[in-house]
């Protein structure tokens, strides 16, 4: 970008050289990129505001939470079973509603005036059996999990993604 930004002004300093017939001088102004200021709060020190709204976050993030789990596939009502080998291997994903962590940022910005980090843990289940309905109703155990991180803004009195 910044290449670019060079060789369109050497050439305007051609054209304009040759339009003008002497060297012109073009000076480039350093661009100042305006500051933002983002304020991260810990909840000790909300002010009255501040509690209303991250409270509105924590009923937010749970109903999140309980609406993932329900939506999507495969899910524990419904495992996805793959033949794998000899054997039949039923998967599910899950979220962990105890697992929320929550931090409310302060923004400048004219629409919002909050965000919001929402970390919760993903787990992956998994059971395996000889038949595939062994699978599907077998004991299931965690194999796996990941934390995923989310972005909701206050926007107009709600939270929204």
């Amino acid at each position: 970008m910044k290449k670019l930004y060079v060789i369109a002004l050497l050439l305007l300093m051609g054209s304009l050289t040759a339009c003008f017939g002497k060297d012109v001088k073009v000076e480039q102004k350093p661009s100042e990129k305006p500051k933002v200021s983002v304020t991260k709060k810990d909840k000790n020190s909300f002010s009255d505001q501040e509690k209303k709204v991250y409270s509105e976050l924590e009923k937010f993030a749970k109903n999140h939470i309980v609406t993932s789990n329900r939506n999507i596939i495969p899910n524990k009502r419904s495992p996805k079973v793959e033949k794998k080998n000899n054997e039949y291997v039923a998967t599910y994903v899950e979220f962990d509603p105890n697992s929320i962590s929550l931090e409310l940022i302060s923004t400048p910005h004219r629409q919002y005036k909050y965000m919001a980090k929402v970390k919760y843990r993903e787990r992956l289940f998994e059971s395996r059996g000889k038949s595939l309905n062994d699978a599907a109703k077998g004991d299931f155990r965690i194999v796996g999990s990941r934390f995923i991180t989310e972005i909701p803004r206050y926007n107009k009195g709600k939270w929204t993604f």
